[in-house]
């Protein structure tokens, strides 16, 4: 009986230890908002977000982190594969855009992915305890200053969710309906030049392909007032995997039917 108490007791203080390093701490000491460098690296962030519309910070997840991260996606893959939803969508840039795409012939685009929603990832998952982790939405609201406090979202299927392209999937041209997302890369393609995130300037519209970004990195991101897209997946053998983490002013936050069917392909969640 010792030893088995002893032992809950082994992985609780295990369990609140991973939770604090889940992430580089070092490099990003979310974990510590009166620090002097946690206000150094918020106004170097908030710099890079207001300057171009996007923060990268490399390395933000740690290897174990991102490793347990993907096993849990493989596993869904693997168990789930029939539940997934192979979203392709055709849309304007504007990728919200209630109107049927057929009074916009000219400006067409299609995107295509698989999407695992939230409901179909583990309550257990490293995933979920990233996303509603308050230091993590603390550096969010610190460093856009939009909103007084941000709040994870209520949707059952959109609140944070797993895009994975695969060969022949992309993302085309378009604008986001909210001010920022905020991107979890866990996997790139296996070929450099392809699965690749690139937006336009405001001033040129010039092409920005960010190269740079590598697995474990977080972006943050201001998709409505820059053109974004994922280029497509054409002969990788790696799929590009990445998580979407939704943040809303309102503590009830829901997406539209709209866009749930549009996206998810349902409105509920799977019994």
């Amino acid at each position: 009986m010792l030893l088995r108490n002893f032992s809950s007791i082994r992985i609780f203080t295990s369990i609140l230890r991973r939770n604090h390093t889940l992430i580089n701490h070092k490099l990003y000491p979310l974990h510590d908002r009166k620090s002097i460098e946690y206000n150094q690296l918020i106004l170097k962030s908030r710099q890079e977000f207001i300057s171009t519309g996007c923060l990268y910070l490399p390395h933000f997840l740690t290897t174990e982190t991102r490793s347990t991260i993907l096993n849990e996606i493989n596993s869904i893959l693997t168990n789930s594969s029939q539940n997934l939803y192979n979203s392709y969508v055709e849309h304007t840039e504007n990728l919200y855009n209630t109107s049927s795409p057929e009074t916009n012939l000219n400006e067409i685009e299609s995107s295509s992915k698989t999407i695992i929603a939230f409901d179909q990832i583990s309550h257990e998952s490293l995933l979920r305890k990233i996303y509603s982790w308050n230091p993590l939405i603390d550096f969010i609201t610190d460093v856009i200053q939009i909103y007084p406090n941000l709040y994870p979202s209520c949707d059952e299927l959109g609140a944070l969710y797993i895009n994975i392209y695969r060969q022949s999937n992309k993302l085309s041209w378009h604008t986001d309906h909210s001010h920022f997302f905020v991107n979890l890369i866990l996997q790139g393609a296996s070929i450099s030049n392809e699965g690749l995130f690139e937006y336009k300037t405001k001033t040129n519209n010039e092409i920005i392909s960010r190269t740079d970004f590598q697995a474990g990195g977080l972006v943050l991101f201001n998709g409505r007032t820059y053109s974004h897209r994922i280029t497509e997946v054409r002969l990788s053998k790696l799929p590009r995997i990445n998580a979407i983490l939704t943040y809303d002013c309102h503590p009830n936050h829901r997406l539209s039917n709209y866009v749930l069917r549009k996206f998810f392909g349902r409105t509920t969640k799977k019994q």
